[in-house]
């Protein structure tokens, strides 16, 4: 298996230009960090990351994960996150490839799959080692970028593939959440869209756990079971993520964007927002801006 990342690991590093590189593939990334990195808090999409070299560390609600070469991440809805490159290096960059899912392509490959067997309800997150009949489709997707006049055709039949094998893997639970399938999931996702489209707007459990059809206790059980926070929780991070991203944008304006994220109280988003990223708003958005 070692042969087959450093096989994957070369080929990438040769190819990456920058800290993020896009590939012609439709949503297949190459990442490339070449020293220890505190990353800025951001909300992963549904995807799924192959890790080459290096290590990675991310906090996600209350749980921490730590994952190194040969270990894949998945996510099966937007999961605010934040996180570190532990190990890296010029010389020893960390390395990995990403695909963004597009949740029609696994809801068919979900439908055309034969002789998957029920998988339990799972967390909407998880990191596992990969096997090697995994990487050697991402590796044959990979090298569709040396045959740009195959990736039309070839691009979708590997992603398929990569789709595939997660699916008889130990992360198959959450990759059926993206495509809806398992339905407690269905009803939490619901809630979960409803939060990120009102995430400025003061919430009530009892409301979400309506819209999903279940009891508050049951609602609140198992959203916590499947993000690793509660719904507050979740909110708070959205809405201080997006509050850092507009005072990167508008700097200055401390008291517009507590406002418009849905805060009534300053003290109360300086306190959260210092709390979250370490320094109060204005203190932070001049050092990232130095």
């Amino acid at each position: 298996m070692r042969d087959i990342i450093g096989v994957i690991k070369s080929f990438v590093e040769q190819r990456a230009t920058g800290v993020l590189t896009s590939t012609a593939m439709p949503r297949v990334d190459i990442l490339k960090v070449s020293a220890p990195t505190q990353l800025a808090p951001e909300i992963y999409q549904p995807l799924v990351s192959l890790i080459l070299q290096g290590e990675k560390r991310l906090v996600i609600g209350s749980e921490v994960l730590r994952y190194t070469a040969g270990h894949t991440f998945i996510s099966s809805v937007d999961v605010p996150v934040i996180g570190e490159i532990v190990q890296a290096s010029a010389t020893l960059p960390y390395l990995a490839v990403r695909l963004t899912f597009d949740r029609s392509v696994v809801a068919d490959v979900l439908r055309d799959a034969q002789g998957l067997a029920d998988i339990p309800d799972a967390r909407s997150f998880c990191v596992s080692q990969a096997s090697e009949d995994l990487m050697d489709a991402w590796l044959r997707m990979l090298r569709l970028m040396e045959r740009n006049d195959e990736i039309a055709f070839m691009a979708p039949l590997l992603e398929r593939e990569i789709l595939f094998r997660l699916l008889r893997g130990p992360q198959g639970a959450v990759l059926r959440q993206v495509a809806g399938i398992d339905s407690r999931f269905s009803r939490i996702r619901k809630a979960l869209d409803w939060i990120k489209a009102n995430y400025a707007t003061a919430l009530r459990v009892a409301d979400l756990a309506d819209l999903a059809n279940m009891s508050p206790s049951s609602f609140h059980r198992s959203f916590k079971a499947s993000t690793g926070m509660s719904p507050l929780q979740y909110q708070k991070h959205l809405r201080l993520y997006e509050a850092r991203s507009r005072l990167f944008a508008e700097r200055g304006d401390v008291a517009g964007v507590a406002l418009a994220v849905g805060y009534e109280s300053l003290s109360q988003f300086t306190r959260e927002y210092a709390r979250m990223f370490g320094d109060p708003p204005a203190r932070d958005v001049r050092s990232l801006k130095k």
